[in-house]
This record gives C-alpha cells, structure tokens and sequence, in this order.
C-alpha cells in the first residue's frame, strides 16, 4: 500500500494543480476493475486461465479555450498499456478535427520512470451524416537494449453515420506493450473490431451506448538467447453496455461493463483452460466513473 501511495500521490497533486488553474474544465474519474486479459505476470509455462482482477485508476480533463481550440490532459490505466499521461491539443474547424501532444508511460518499469512518445489524430466530420476519425500513438526509441526497456503503441480506425436518436460506428482498435526481463523479450498485444450504437434522446438524462466485439489478447514470449518463441492467445466474443446518466447541470455518473459470451484460445501448444464455475467462470471488464463540470459547479458564466 505504501508504495501504491508513492506512485498515485504525485499524479492526483499534479492533476488536481491543472484542473483548478484552468477554468471551464471538465474533469472525470474512474475505476477499472475485470478478469478479462491475461496478467501482466503470467509465465510462458502457464497453460490455465487463473483469477485475478487487475484494477487501476483514470483521471481525465478537457478544457475549451477558444472556439477552434481545446486541450485534453489525462492519467490513465491500460490492462495492455499500464500507465499512460497525456496532454492532447485539439485544433477544429468545421469539417475536421487535428490533435498533437505529448505521452508518458509512467511508474511502469523502474528502469524507466517516464518513457516518452507522441500521439496524433485526424477526424473528419460531416454533422448529421458520417464521420472517420484515425489515432496512433507511439513510444519514441525503438531498440530495447536492458532489462525494464519497454515500448507502448496504439492505434485506432473509426467510421461512424447519424441516424434518428443515434449513432452507429465500426471500429479497429490495436495495443501493444513491448518490454524486456532479464531474459526475454515479451509482447502484450490487443486487438478488437466492433459495432457500437449510442442511443441517446433529446431532454432526456441518460444514454445508452451498446457494443459487440471481437477481442484479441496475446502475449509472446521470445528467449532473449535462442530467439525462441511461445505465444498465449485468448479469443474473445463481447457484448459491451455502457450507461452515462446527468444527475445534475455539473454532475453526471458512468458505468460500463463488458462481459465476454465467448472465449477460445491457446497456451503454447496446449488449449486455455477456464473456469467452469464460480465466479471466476465470468470474465468482464467493468469501469465506473464521474464527471464533473468545474466552470458550472463554480457558476463563472452566469449560472
């Protein structure tokens, strides 16, 4: 605990530094808790699926500082990436949307307190009709060389169209964290495509945002020494439901959980073997979060 206090401590100091210097801020909170994903731990002679429910914490901001331009800043966990910081500026006009900044990956090796990289998006919006939208993120440096060296990328294809009361979108999402132990080089990997609807009314306090999806997690293991190779691969069928209710002008709640109807997948050579019973036999990802609006909560534009 005392360390996981060292570690959290300086980033809530930090970000609570930002939010109150900053007016019209948007900030939001989460947790993440879930047993769907390998740990970040398991060994390449591991042939089971075990129970652990990794969990971590989000904290995120977005502020508007003119008509055309925002920035969005943030701290938060990744089953895939870990602990990732960013700071995201946002240029719009009226058919599209660039954001540039900054990223750190943070506390996550002691070899490497911050590793630094970049991330870029590109969105194309026509109001009413379709919209794309492309991300990637990457970790500058491109050689692991010592024990702790670590890599963090993602990137991200959305096409999406407006119907009555909602929005419908296909996406491609991908992650990987590359790092090196003593003795090996290993790969976490995730790659998801999905159809989402977000159904939303007009005077009405909440939304509902429903996902299907096709998940792939993998970790390969790669002998630093021989070169050799053994892959772990869980295959995933997931049905997402997201809720996002406005309890007040400045307040609103989130909950989502993804809970997976169908799993496959393979150890080395050897099949997954999951739980049959209990709770272990669920596997999900759940997150709840808070959103608050600082420049209504504080009445600094005639409220």
């Amino acid at each position: 605990m005392t360390r996981l206090k060292r570690t959290v401590l300086p980033v809530v100091i930090f970000f609570c530094i930002a939010v109150f210097s900053l007016e019209a801020f948007e900030v939001s909170t989460e947790f993440q808790i879930g047993n769907l994903g390998f740990g970040k731990d398991r060994k390449s002679s591991a042939d089971d699926y075990p129970s652990q429910f990794p969990w971590g914490l989000s904290l995120y901001g977005s502020e508007e500082i003119s008509g055309d331009l925002g920035v969005d800043i943030g701290f938060y966990f990744d089953q895939t990436l870990r602990n990732i910081s960013y700071t995201n500026l946002r240029y719009t006009q009226r058919f599209f949307t660039l954001g540039v900044g900054p990223f750190f990956g943070f506390f996550n090796s002691s070899a490497s307190i911050l590793k630094p990289g970049i991330s870029t998006s590109v969105k194309l919006d026509f109001p009413g009709l379709i919209f794309i939208k492309f991300r990637a993120d990457s970790s500058i440096g491109g050689r692991l060389v010592q024990e702790g060296d670590y890599l963090q990328e993602r990137s991200d294809v959305i096409a999406g169209f407006y119907v009555l009361n909602a929005i419908a979108n296909v996406s491609l999402l991908t992650k990987s964290y590359t790092y090196r132990t003593k003795e090996q080089e290993i790969i976490d990997s995730f790659v998801e495509y999905s159809f989402s609807t977000d159904i939303y009314r007009k005077n009405v306090p909440f939304k509902v945002l429903l996902t299907f999806a096709y998940q792939n997690r993998g970790k390969s293991y790669t002998d630093i020494s021989t070169q050799d190779a053994v892959v772990h691969d869980l295959n995933s069928l997931v049905l997402g439901t997201r809720i996002d209710f406005t309890v007040t002008p400045y307040l609103s709640i989130m909950a989502d959980l993804d809970s997976s109807i169908y799993n496959w997948g393979s150890a080395g050579e050897a099949l997954l073997t999951f739980p049959t019973s209990g709770i272990d036999a669920y596997l999900f990802n759940a997150t709840a979060g808070v959103t608050i609006n600082i420049d209504t909560l504080l009445g600094r534009r005639g409220i």
